[in-house]
Parts: C-alpha cells; structure tokens; sequence
C-alpha cells in the first residue's frame, strides 16, 4: 500500500525501519500533526479557489451560487484572535510549494524542529538568534477562525507580519469576506455546504464593516459583536477529524472518501487510488495481499470495545468526540492535559520556556494520583481501605474498579491502563509463558521500560504497581533517547508515608525484600542498547512500533543477546504483525500470537486514512527469541557514551546492512 505520492514505499514484510514504513500510524502519530495537516490541506485549497475567483463576474456568480445554499439553522461564529506573543521561523519556505506538510515521518511535534522553530516574539535573544541566521522571523498578528456555535472549526485565516517591520496589506474585511464565502462552499469540518442563518463577530470593527457585506449572501449578522470567547458558557472546541485517502491523502472536503469494499478497513478517494494500492508491487506490499488480513482485524471492532464502563458507547465510536468528553468532565489539568490538544499553556506545546520547566513535574511528595483529579473533583486515595486478597490478581477492569471503590462512569482507566497492563503481564502472563521464572515467588522485581514514551509524562500512577503488589519491591527503570537528557542517570525513591501518603526521594536506594510498600524509579536517557544496567527480571515496551525508530534495529537484538522476558504492547492486530515482521528481520526470532489486553485503554484512536479499531495497549505479545547456537555468549552491552549536545546517539554510518535488509524482508526483491 502506498503512502503518499511516493515511488515504491509499502508494507512490512518488504520494508520495515523508518515512519514511512509503517503504513497506518494512527496511535503514533502526535494528534496535533494530524489535525496541522488538515488545517495545511484545507488553506492550500483555500489559497488556490481564492485566487481563481478574482474579477467582478466571477464574485457575482459565487454570491449567487452561496445565496442558494442550504441555511444552517446553528449560530456561526467568526473569532478574531490577535496574537503578540509567539513567532516562528521556517527554515525552508520553498519547501511548501506543491508538497505536503513538512514531513510525513514526524510523529511528534519535536520531529519538525528542523522544519520550524517557535519562539516568543518578546525574547530580544530569541530575535536576534534569528536575524543572525539569515532567517526571518515572523508572526500571525491576527487570526480568523470561524466555527459554529458548538466549536466546529469550519475554516480560517491569518495576517502575517513580520517583526522586521513586514506585513501582509491586505485589509482583514476583505479577508474575513473571502473565508466566510470559502467555509460556505468548502466547510473544514466536512459536512455539505452551506450557509448561516446568523453570523457574530467577536470584533467590533469588523462587525459593523460585514453586516452590509452579508446581507448580499442572505446572512443575517447579529444585533452586536460578540463579547467573550464562545456564545455559549460551555462553548469548546470538538475534536476536528477528516477523513483521507489513504494513497493521494485527499482530504473528504475536496471530494467523497469510501472504505474498501472487502475488508471495510482502508480508506480511498477514487477507483484509480485503489486499484493503485491493490495492485503494489511486491505482491506483499499490496492491499491484495493484506485485505483479508484487514477483515479480520475489523472484526474485533466490538470485541475491543467490550468495556464496562457507563461511557463505554460514546468513546469507542469512530466519532469519539474526546475534546468534548474531556472539557465536559473537568479533566483539563494534571496528567489529563496531555490527553488533549487545547490544554497547552504555559508554553503552547511548542517547547517554548522548555528550559526552565521541572523534568518530572508531577514526582514530588503528597497523594501520587493528585494529577489524576479532575477540576473541582476529589483525588484517588493512595492506598484502598483493604489490600488485595494474596494470590487473587485481577482479570478486568470492572474487578479492579470494584476493589478500589471507584464508580464504572470514572475515566481513570484511560491513564491507569499503562500499570494495569504491566501488572497483568506479572502476576499472569508471565507466569504462564515463563514458569521457570517463579515470579510470583520473587520478593522484588526489577522492570526495564524500554523505548518510554508517553507512560513517562503519567509516571506516578505507577504508584498503583505498590498497591497492588504491596509484598514486592518494584523497581522500574525507564529507558528511552526521547527522555529529559536532565533525567539521564537519575533515580527516586517513592515510599508509604502516613503524613504525606508518598514520600519522594532522589538517590539510589538498596531494595527492600518485600514487606514495604516502595517503588524505585530510574531513567536512562539513550536508546535500550547502549544502556549499562544489572539484567532485568522483565522489558516492557508501550505501544512499541518497532517499524518506527531505526533504535529497534540494535535495541531487538540486545534483548535477544539478554533472552529475558520481553514484552511489548500495540496499538492495534496490524502493529502487532509490523512488529513480528521487524523482530524476524532484526533477530531472525519472532512473536508470540497477539492477547487482547483486557487492561487496554476505553477510548478510541480514530484513523485518518483507515476505519480500524485503535486503542493505547490495546494487544499485549511477547518475544520469542531465536534458538541460542552452542557457541552463544551473552555480550556485554557497550559501554555508555556521555550524551551528545544535540541528543542523537547514533553514529553516522550504523547498521547500514541491517537498513538494507529490513527495507527488503532480508530477501532480494524480485
């Protein structure tokens, strides 16, 4: 299958090893870049129809044609935001014409640093770094966003200016006139065109200076401007998705996008795309070759959403409006805000003041699940009233909620999924597949989390771990080159405290061997096979993607040099068969069959360019690792280097063959 317009890219077993590799991303890829890419594709288009509508008898027809759309009985709104505080510089400019936005490998939004770098336009420093590059810097002195009375964004605009004195002339009436009539003919947030009953204007000036305008459209604009930031108190943004083509990633607003009508699961916009996707060569590459795979996987849709929780129907549907169900629940702060794309204050997300902020923010003393609250809601107790009955380990959900007091209509299981999951895998499927470990005898476990991601930014609802196994002294070691390089060597020490409910200590500590209920914390900042630690009794990776970071390429046959228990999580049954075709190339080893995770997160992932069931944690699979030769030697790991200024560990010229397999299936392409 394709991705993009590029010449030959496809699935895994033929290719494995950087973003493009892995056709469907959904559940990786940041949010934010998905919803930028939406935003880039519907203002090309915009640019483009405006520039076609120039000259008096082409206005007079598309008024004509806009007056005979169909009214939207909801209130439509036109927010004029001014913006004095962030700027930007493109390293690039020229890169944008014609193409996509910036980069289809970026998952995150540090992945575009080398594309765009934000900063606050009130840091003389920041301004003079900028001139002296030969860059300018500019910024969006206003903004236009329209959207409905719910929050729908249906289209926007901006002015430029550039803070060397350059600005962009064209006067904000006539720009607002060109988005209202474009959002008429072309909404953003899909939906048939159409035009408002009623607009409001959330500035004066431009209030009065449309009402004229309008009226010519058959728009009533209202009696005054609109005076706060929603015409409602409640008013939020809803979670904005639309969906694309999977080969030309044409967006449904340029035109109608259907499911394969075999398996249901990959989304096209023509017969030719696909007929293109179906007929790729390698025939292992092509849509041919996984349909039937992809109907299985679509299959499962409602076994996955079999949850028991009172919200289980909104948010398993592929119209989870999470934004909504957030913002109507209060869950805006704490761990919560990394849940949502709106919540980015102070730094906007963008890594401004990054400097000055605390690496692990939420690791200080007090109740560890105090990020967990929700506003004006009340925390989870650090410890229940009774401890877990001895050999009785918890097998759902609706278990767990029971023994902790907590109501089946709490979300907390979306952020208690990455504990949960790991205590299923030790009290449960450990001992099943490695009964030799006696690992439910063990008076202390020590847990490598390799490749951390976003588990690091919920770190202590980890705490949980010590409530539910309060006879064991746990200690997890999070692994990962995307970790705070502050971080890097550093370890904590959390403890019961009566007082406090968790003490906080840095510092390394000698482990207890049960009977205490603690938890060890330590980070390693550099990627799994150049860590210099003792042998773990566990490796737990969350929703891995080793198809995503060439760091698998070392870090898979470490584990297999290791042979200690490893298990990862996945996102979906598609992730889990990239990741088996990447472990064979990696290791010549394999992976166990895919488990449904019963501790999986309830809220759906939706996809852009696909309709299949995504859920964080949603399959847990094990390693399986290749027979050991009789002359097999456990190698040490290699020494760990000091971490570079730019962060990148990896050589120049590593692993060049092992690429050059992995892009072929370590098979000669025919």
């Amino acid at each position: 299958m394709s991705q993009g317009n590029r010449g030959d890219p496809g699935y895994l077993p033929s290719k494995v090893g950087r973003a493009s590799d892995m056709e469907f991303v959904t559940g990786y890829r940041a949010e934010i870049l998905d919803f930028a890419e939406l935003l880039f594709g519907w203002y090309r288009r915009f640019l483009l129809d405006s520039a076609c509508h120039g000259g008096s008898e082409r206005r007079k027809r598309q008024e004509a044609s806009l007056r005979r759309l169909p009214a939207d009985p909801a209130l439509w709104v036109l927010h004029v935001l001014a913006n004095r505080a962030l700027a930007f510089t493109v390293a690039d400019p020229g890169q944008q014409v014609g193409g996509r936005f910036y980069s289809e490998e970026a998952l995150a939004l540090r992945d575009l640093d080398r594309f765009i770098t934000f900063v606050s336009a009130g840091e003389e420093e920041e301004t003079t770094a900028a001139t002296e590059a030969a860059q300018p810097l500019w910024r969006v002195d206003h903004l236009l966003l329209l959207t409905d009375e719910h929050g729908a964004i249906l289209g926007f605009d901006f002015s430029l200016g550039g803070l060397s004195g350059a600005s962009e002339a064209e006067p904000l009436v006539a720009r607002a006139l060109t988005l209202l009539c474009h959002s008429m003919a072309c909404p953003l947030g899909a939906g048939e065109p159409r035009r408002p009953k009623t607009l409001t204007v959330g500035d004066p000036t431009l209030h009065k200076s449309l009402e004229p305008l309008l009226s010519r459209l058959g728009v009533k604009v209202g009696k005054g401007p609109m005076r706060g930031w929603g015409p409602k108190p409640s008013f939020t943004f809803p979670t904005t998705r639309v969906r694309a083509c999977h080969v030309c990633k044409r967006h449904s607003f340029e035109g109608q996008v259907t499911a394969c009508q075999h398996c249901q699961a990959v989304l096209y916009c023509s017969e030719r795309c696909r007929k293109l996707d179906w007929n790729r060569s390698p025939e292992d590459i092509g849509h041919q070759f996984w349909c039937q795979r992809m109907a299985g996987y679509m299959s499962r849709s409602q076994e996955l959403a079999n949850l028991p929780f009172t919200f289980t129907t909104e948010v398993t549907s592929e119209n989870f409006n999470k934004e909504g169900f957030l913002s109507a629940r209060g869950l805006t702060r704490g761990y919560w805000a990394g849940e949502s794309m709106l919540v980015r204050a102070p730094n906007y997300g963008v890594g401004l003041l990054s400097g000055a902020e605390e690496p692990a923010a939420f690791l200080h003393s007090g109740n560890p699940f105090e990020a967990l609250r929700p506003e004006g809601g009340t925390a989870l107790s650090p410890a229940p009233s009774e401890p877990p009955a001895p050999r009785m380990f918890f097998g759902s959900w609706k278990e767990y909620y029971q023994w902790r007091g907590l109501p089946l209509g709490a979300p907390l299981a979306v952020l208690l999924s990455y504990p949960l999951t790991m205590y299923y895998i030790i009290t449960q499927l450990a001992p099943q597949h490695f009964p030799e470990l006696n690992i439910l005898n063990k008076q202390s476990l020590r847990i490598h989390v390799v490749e951390a991601g976003k588990e690091f930014g919920v770190l202590m609802v980890f705490w949980e771990l010590s409530v539910l196994l309060p006879h064991v002294s746990l200690e997890l070691l999070f692994v990962g080159d995307q970790l705070p390089r502050a971080l890097d060597g550093q370890h904590f020490l959390l403890q019961r405290d009566e007082e406090q409910g968790v003490s906080v200590r840095s510092g390394l500590a000698a482990r207890s061997k049960g009977g205490r209920r603690e938890l060890q914390l330590g980070f390693s900042a550099r990627p799994y096979h150049l860590l210099q630690a003792p042998k773990p009794d566990l490796v737990i990776g969350f929703n891995s993607g080793f198809a995503l970071k060439e760091t698998w390429l070392s870090s898979l046959p470490r584990l297999q040099s290791l042979r200690v228990p490893a298990y990862f999580t996945e996102c979906s049954e598609y992730s889990c068969a990239v990741d088996e075709a990447a472990v064979s190339v990696a290791t010549g080893g394999s992976a166990s069959p895919a488990h449904m995770n019963p501790f999986r997160s309830p809220f759906r992932q939706a996809g852009i360019d696909n309709a299949m069931p995504w859920y964080a944690n949603a399959f847990i699979f094990h390693l399986i690792y290749k027979a050991a030769s009789n002359n097999h030697r456990h190698l040490p790991a290699p020494p760990s280097p000091p971490l570079p200024a730019n962060g990148n560990q990896e050589p120049a010229r590593s692993r060049r063959k092992e690429k050059r397999q992995i892009r072929t299936g370590g098979r000669r392409r025919k």
